[in-house]
Protein backbone atom coordinates (compact mmCIF):
# COMPACT_ATOMS: atom_id res chain seq x y z
CA UNK A 1 0.00 0.00 0.00
CA UNK A 2 1.11 3.74 -0.75
CA UNK A 3 2.15 5.86 1.65
CA UNK A 4 -0.54 8.25 0.34
CA UNK A 5 -3.26 5.77 0.71
CA UNK A 6 -1.74 5.19 4.54
CA UNK A 7 -2.10 8.71 5.34
CA UNK A 8 -5.78 9.02 4.03
CA UNK A 9 -7.07 5.96 6.06
CA UNK A 10 -5.87 7.33 8.84
CA UNK A 11 -7.25 10.76 8.60
CA UNK A 12 -10.74 8.91 7.87
CA UNK A 13 -10.23 6.97 11.28
CA UNK A 14 -9.29 9.94 12.68
CA UNK A 15 -12.94 11.94 11.79
CA UNK A 16 -14.33 9.24 12.73
CA UNK A 17 -13.10 9.24 16.18
CA UNK A 18 -14.36 12.88 16.30
CA UNK A 19 -10.74 14.08 17.68
CA UNK A 20 -10.25 16.35 14.91
CA UNK A 21 -6.71 16.80 12.42
CA UNK A 22 -3.82 15.08 12.87
CA UNK A 23 -0.64 14.92 11.03
CA UNK A 24 -0.11 11.35 8.54
CA UNK A 25 1.46 9.32 11.34
CA UNK A 26 4.13 7.58 8.74
CA UNK A 27 5.30 10.75 7.57
CA UNK A 28 6.35 11.39 11.25
CA UNK A 29 10.11 10.22 12.66
CA UNK A 30 8.86 7.26 15.36
CA UNK A 31 9.77 9.63 18.08
CA UNK A 32 7.04 12.19 16.69
CA UNK A 33 4.77 9.49 16.00
CA UNK A 34 5.26 7.83 19.99
CA UNK A 35 4.88 11.25 21.44
CA UNK A 36 2.15 12.30 19.34
CA UNK A 37 0.24 9.11 20.26
CA UNK A 38 1.19 9.53 24.27
CA UNK A 39 -0.48 12.98 24.18
CA UNK A 40 -3.85 11.78 22.45
CA UNK A 41 -4.57 9.10 24.84
CA UNK A 42 -3.39 10.86 28.25
CA UNK A 43 -6.23 11.35 30.62
CA UNK A 44 -3.56 13.59 32.86
CA UNK A 45 -2.91 16.76 30.74
CA UNK A 46 -3.67 20.06 31.64
CA UNK A 47 -6.22 20.73 29.39
CA UNK A 48 -9.02 18.89 30.88
CA UNK A 49 -11.39 20.08 32.57
CA UNK A 50 -12.10 18.32 35.89
CA UNK A 51 -13.13 14.38 35.63
CA UNK A 52 -14.18 11.84 37.40
CA UNK A 53 -13.08 8.01 36.38
CA UNK A 54 -14.44 4.96 37.46
CA UNK A 55 -13.10 1.59 36.81
CA UNK A 56 -14.34 -1.79 37.37
CA UNK A 57 -10.97 -4.12 37.60
CA UNK A 58 -10.10 -7.41 38.15
CA UNK A 59 -6.86 -9.07 39.21
CA UNK A 60 -5.93 -12.52 38.67
CA UNK A 61 -3.49 -14.67 40.86
CA UNK A 62 -0.16 -16.43 38.99
CA UNK A 63 -1.99 -19.12 37.23
CA UNK A 64 -4.77 -16.88 35.49
CA UNK A 65 -7.31 -17.68 38.13
CA UNK A 66 -8.93 -16.87 41.99
CA UNK A 67 -10.71 -13.68 40.29
CA UNK A 68 -10.38 -10.80 42.58
CA UNK A 69 -12.83 -8.21 41.92
CA UNK A 70 -12.85 -4.05 43.21
CA UNK A 71 -13.13 -0.77 41.91
CA UNK A 72 -11.05 2.07 41.45
CA UNK A 73 -11.94 5.41 41.07
CA UNK A 74 -9.98 9.15 40.42
CA UNK A 75 -10.86 12.59 40.11
CA UNK A 76 -8.53 14.59 38.56
CA UNK A 77 -8.44 18.49 38.25
CA UNK A 78 -4.79 18.86 36.69
CA UNK A 79 -3.61 20.42 39.76
CA UNK A 80 -5.02 18.07 42.16
CA UNK A 81 -5.61 14.32 41.78
CA UNK A 82 -7.47 11.91 44.24
CA UNK A 83 -7.17 8.06 43.49
CA UNK A 84 -9.02 5.42 45.82
CA UNK A 85 -8.98 1.73 45.61
CA UNK A 86 -11.23 -0.63 46.62
CA UNK A 87 -10.93 -4.21 46.86
CA UNK A 88 -13.08 -5.34 49.76
CA UNK A 89 -11.52 -4.57 53.11
CA UNK A 90 -8.16 -3.62 51.26
CA UNK A 91 -8.58 0.03 50.03
CA UNK A 92 -5.75 2.60 49.51
CA UNK A 93 -5.66 6.54 48.68
CA UNK A 94 -3.06 8.37 46.77
CA UNK A 95 -3.66 12.31 47.07
CA UNK A 96 -1.66 14.64 44.49
CA UNK A 97 -2.03 18.50 46.15
CA UNK A 98 -0.01 21.22 45.59
CA UNK A 99 2.65 19.55 44.41
CA UNK A 100 2.95 17.09 46.57
CA UNK A 101 1.84 13.18 46.87
CA UNK A 102 -0.06 11.59 50.21
CA UNK A 103 -0.97 7.84 50.13
CA UNK A 104 -3.69 6.88 53.06
CA UNK A 105 -3.91 3.00 52.83
CA UNK A 106 -6.01 0.95 55.08
CA UNK A 107 -6.83 -2.91 55.66
CA UNK A 108 -5.08 -5.64 53.64
CA UNK A 109 -2.86 -5.04 50.54
CA UNK A 110 -4.88 -3.65 47.75
CA UNK A 111 -3.32 -6.24 44.80
CA UNK A 112 0.07 -5.04 42.73
CA UNK A 113 -1.58 -5.20 39.73
CA UNK A 114 -4.58 -2.82 40.69
CA UNK A 115 -2.11 -0.09 40.42
CA UNK A 116 -0.39 -0.83 37.04
CA UNK A 117 -3.96 -1.29 35.58
CA UNK A 118 -4.70 2.34 36.47
CA UNK A 119 -1.49 3.52 35.05
CA UNK A 120 -1.83 1.97 31.81
CA UNK A 121 -5.85 3.70 31.84
CA UNK A 122 -4.92 7.40 32.42
CA UNK A 123 -1.24 7.47 30.14
CA UNK A 124 -0.69 4.26 28.11
CA UNK A 125 2.28 5.98 26.38
CA UNK A 126 5.76 6.15 27.52
CA UNK A 127 7.43 8.14 30.24
CA UNK A 128 9.75 10.74 30.18
CA UNK A 129 12.21 8.20 31.68
CA UNK A 130 11.43 5.98 28.74
CA UNK A 131 12.01 8.87 25.95
CA UNK A 132 15.18 10.15 27.56
CA UNK A 133 18.08 8.54 25.25
CA UNK A 134 15.94 6.08 23.30
CA UNK A 135 16.75 5.40 20.29
CA UNK A 136 13.14 4.34 18.42
CA UNK A 137 12.89 0.79 16.74
CA UNK A 138 10.24 0.51 14.52
CA UNK A 139 9.22 -2.74 13.48
CA UNK A 140 5.57 -4.50 11.93
CA UNK A 141 4.01 -6.37 13.99
CA UNK A 142 1.16 -8.82 13.75
CA UNK A 143 -1.26 -8.89 16.55
CA UNK A 144 -3.82 -11.49 16.92
CA UNK A 145 -5.40 -11.20 13.08
CA UNK A 146 -4.58 -7.13 12.67
CA UNK A 147 -0.76 -6.24 11.85
CA UNK A 148 0.42 -2.76 13.73
CA UNK A 149 3.61 -0.71 13.83
CA UNK A 150 5.48 -1.44 16.57
CA UNK A 151 8.00 1.17 18.21
CA UNK A 152 10.47 0.12 20.65
CA UNK A 153 11.75 3.05 22.67
CA UNK A 154 15.64 1.01 22.50
CA UNK A 155 18.87 1.80 24.92
CA UNK A 156 22.15 0.84 24.31
CA UNK A 157 23.07 -2.39 26.01
CA UNK A 158 26.63 -3.14 26.63
CA UNK A 159 27.42 -6.46 25.94
CA UNK A 160 24.90 -6.97 23.14
CA UNK A 161 23.79 -6.05 20.43
CA UNK A 162 20.55 -8.52 19.57
CA UNK A 163 17.66 -6.56 20.99
CA UNK A 164 14.45 -8.85 20.81
CA UNK A 165 11.10 -6.88 20.56
CA UNK A 166 9.75 -5.95 24.02
CA UNK A 167 13.38 -6.09 25.95
CA UNK A 168 12.62 -2.11 25.84
CA UNK A 169 9.05 0.31 26.66
CA UNK A 170 7.03 -1.17 22.66
CA UNK A 171 4.39 0.76 21.48
CA UNK A 172 1.68 -0.62 19.12
CA UNK A 173 0.03 1.96 17.03
CA UNK A 174 -3.59 0.99 14.94
CA UNK A 175 -3.90 3.03 11.28
CA UNK A 176 -5.28 5.95 13.61
CA UNK A 177 -2.18 6.49 15.29
CA UNK A 178 -3.48 5.23 18.80
CA UNK A 179 -1.90 2.99 20.83
CA UNK A 180 -3.50 -0.57 20.99
CA UNK A 181 -0.57 -2.90 22.73
CA UNK A 182 2.30 -2.26 24.61
CA UNK A 183 5.32 -4.69 25.64
CA UNK A 184 7.16 -4.41 28.92
CA UNK A 185 9.23 -5.98 31.02
CA UNK A 186 10.15 -8.67 28.90
CA UNK A 187 7.15 -10.81 28.44
CA UNK A 188 5.07 -8.04 30.15
CA UNK A 189 1.83 -7.19 27.60
CA UNK A 190 -0.89 -4.59 27.76
CA UNK A 191 -3.39 -5.07 25.22
CA UNK A 192 -6.37 -2.32 24.97
CA UNK A 193 -9.46 -4.35 23.63
CA UNK A 194 -11.67 -0.81 23.07
CA UNK A 195 -11.31 2.75 23.17
CA UNK A 196 -13.57 5.82 22.82
CA UNK A 197 -13.66 9.42 23.15
CA UNK A 198 -13.42 11.92 26.09
CA UNK A 199 -12.58 15.63 25.88
CA UNK A 200 -11.27 15.66 22.41
CA UNK A 201 -8.96 12.18 23.63
CA UNK A 202 -9.07 8.76 22.22
CA UNK A 203 -8.99 7.19 25.67
CA UNK A 204 -9.30 3.54 26.57
CA UNK A 205 -12.35 1.85 27.61
CA UNK A 206 -11.41 -1.93 28.39
CA UNK A 207 -7.76 -3.32 28.28
CA UNK A 208 -5.99 -6.12 29.68
CA UNK A 209 -2.59 -7.11 31.28
CA UNK A 210 -0.93 -10.54 30.22
CA UNK A 211 2.09 -11.86 32.16
CA UNK A 212 3.43 -14.12 29.06
CA UNK A 213 -0.28 -15.87 28.08
CA UNK A 214 -1.49 -15.46 31.24
CA UNK A 215 -4.01 -12.72 32.25
CA UNK A 216 -3.00 -11.43 35.48
CA UNK A 217 -5.62 -8.31 35.34
CA UNK A 218 -8.41 -6.59 33.47
CA UNK A 219 -9.98 -2.57 33.83
CA UNK A 220 -13.00 -1.82 32.37
CA UNK A 221 -14.40 2.02 32.19
CA UNK A 222 -17.62 1.94 34.34
CA UNK A 223 -17.88 5.50 34.56
CA UNK A 224 -15.82 8.92 32.77
CA UNK A 225 -17.59 12.04 33.01
CA UNK A 226 -16.55 15.62 34.00
CA UNK A 227 -17.91 17.33 37.21
CA UNK A 228 -17.41 20.35 39.41
CA UNK A 229 -14.61 19.59 42.24
CA UNK A 230 -15.30 20.89 45.75
CA UNK A 231 -12.57 23.29 47.81
CA UNK A 232 -11.78 20.75 50.39
CA UNK A 233 -11.73 17.18 48.87
CA UNK A 234 -8.17 17.12 47.52
CA UNK A 235 -6.84 18.05 51.41
CA UNK A 236 -4.82 14.99 53.03
CA UNK A 237 -5.55 14.09 56.39
CA UNK A 238 -3.14 15.78 59.01
CA UNK A 239 -1.60 12.95 60.40
CA UNK A 240 -0.40 11.97 56.85
CA UNK A 241 3.22 12.72 55.09
CA UNK A 242 4.01 13.49 51.69
CA UNK A 243 6.04 11.19 49.72
CA UNK A 244 9.67 12.98 48.54
CA UNK A 245 10.82 12.86 45.17
CA UNK A 246 13.28 9.96 43.25
CA UNK A 247 16.52 9.29 45.33
CA UNK A 248 19.37 7.71 43.97
CA UNK A 249 20.65 5.17 46.06
CA UNK A 250 23.17 2.23 45.66
CA UNK A 251 22.36 -1.34 44.43
CA UNK A 252 23.96 -2.27 47.55
CA UNK A 253 21.38 -0.40 49.41
CA UNK A 254 18.51 -1.20 48.11
CA UNK A 255 19.58 -5.18 47.70
CA UNK A 256 19.56 -5.09 52.04
CA UNK A 257 15.77 -3.62 51.41
CA UNK A 258 14.15 -6.88 49.37
CA UNK A 259 11.47 -8.83 51.74
CA UNK A 260 10.31 -11.02 48.60
CA UNK A 261 12.70 -12.72 45.76
CA UNK A 262 11.61 -14.61 42.52
CA UNK A 263 14.47 -16.59 41.06
CA UNK A 264 15.47 -16.38 37.29
CA UNK A 265 15.04 -19.31 35.23
CA UNK A 266 18.39 -19.62 33.77
CA UNK A 267 17.76 -20.35 30.50
CA UNK A 268 18.35 -23.47 28.86
CA UNK A 269 20.01 -22.55 26.00
CA UNK A 270 22.75 -20.99 28.29
CA UNK A 271 22.79 -23.57 30.31
CA UNK A 272 23.25 -26.73 27.98
CA UNK A 273 26.50 -24.70 26.78
CA UNK A 274 27.61 -24.07 30.16
CA UNK A 275 27.30 -20.27 29.79
CA UNK A 276 27.51 -18.50 32.53
CA UNK A 277 26.20 -14.39 32.81
CA UNK A 278 25.34 -11.02 34.46
CA UNK A 279 22.99 -8.69 33.77
CA UNK A 280 22.59 -5.14 35.37
CA UNK A 281 19.47 -3.79 35.34
CA UNK A 282 18.36 0.28 36.06
CA UNK A 283 15.36 0.18 38.44
CA UNK A 284 13.06 2.41 40.08
CA UNK A 285 11.03 1.06 43.08
CA UNK A 286 7.95 2.84 43.97
CA UNK A 287 7.11 4.19 47.71
CA UNK A 288 5.26 1.07 47.63
CA UNK A 289 8.33 -1.35 47.24
CA UNK A 290 7.19 -2.15 43.95
CA UNK A 291 9.61 -2.67 40.53
CA UNK A 292 7.82 0.26 38.81
CA UNK A 293 10.13 0.78 35.93
CA UNK A 294 13.59 -1.97 34.42
CA UNK A 295 15.60 -1.17 32.17
CA UNK A 296 18.97 -3.33 30.80
CA UNK A 297 22.38 -1.22 30.75
CA UNK A 298 24.83 -4.29 30.83
CA UNK A 299 24.30 -7.95 29.88
CA UNK A 300 26.07 -10.83 28.31
CA UNK A 301 23.49 -12.23 26.28
CA UNK A 302 19.51 -11.49 25.77
CA UNK A 303 17.96 -14.30 27.19
CA UNK A 304 19.75 -13.60 30.34
CA UNK A 305 18.36 -10.01 30.41
CA UNK A 306 14.60 -11.44 29.44
CA UNK A 307 14.71 -13.88 32.20
CA UNK A 308 16.58 -11.41 34.60
CA UNK A 309 13.59 -9.08 34.11
CA UNK A 310 10.84 -11.69 34.24
CA UNK A 311 12.25 -11.97 37.71
CA UNK A 312 13.04 -9.04 39.10
CA UNK A 313 9.59 -7.20 38.33
CA UNK A 314 8.32 -9.55 40.70
CA UNK A 315 10.82 -8.70 43.24
CA UNK A 316 9.40 -6.28 46.47
CA UNK A 317 11.15 -4.08 48.40
CA UNK A 318 10.62 -2.46 52.20
CA UNK A 319 9.81 1.53 51.21
CA UNK A 320 13.25 3.41 51.03
CA UNK A 321 12.89 5.90 53.95
CA UNK A 322 14.16 9.74 53.65
CA UNK A 323 13.60 12.12 56.04
CA UNK A 324 10.96 10.21 57.41
CA UNK A 325 9.21 9.88 54.71
CA UNK A 326 9.21 6.95 51.83
CA UNK A 327 10.65 7.80 48.94
CA UNK A 328 10.99 6.67 45.31
CA UNK A 329 14.42 5.03 44.56
CA UNK A 330 16.38 5.38 40.97
CA UNK A 331 19.11 1.91 41.50
CA UNK A 332 20.41 -0.64 40.00
CA UNK A 333 20.00 -4.42 40.13
CA UNK A 334 22.48 -7.31 39.41
CA UNK A 335 21.91 -10.66 38.65
CA UNK A 336 24.46 -13.37 38.47
CA UNK A 337 23.41 -16.53 36.13
CA UNK A 338 26.61 -19.23 37.20
CA UNK A 339 26.55 -22.99 36.19
CA UNK A 340 26.94 -23.30 40.25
Amino acid sequence: MKRSTICILQMVLVSMLGIGAAACAQDADPLARITTAASLTSLELADQRPWHLKLEVTVFDDQGTNPNEGTVEVWHTGADERTQYVFGAATDMVLRHDGKVYRVPGGPAVPDEAYELVEQMLHPGPTGLDLTGSKPDSRRQKLGKDSFDCIMLSQPIKGTNVVPLGLFPTYCLDAGGVIRATYNFGARTVVINSIGKFEDHVVPISLEILDGQTKVGTAKVATLSTYAPTADEFVPPADVKSWTGLARVSGGVIQGQRVSFVQPVYPQSMKSYHVSGTVILRAVIGRDGRVHSLRPVNATDPEFVMSAIAAVRKWRYKPYILNGEPTEVDTTITVNFAMN
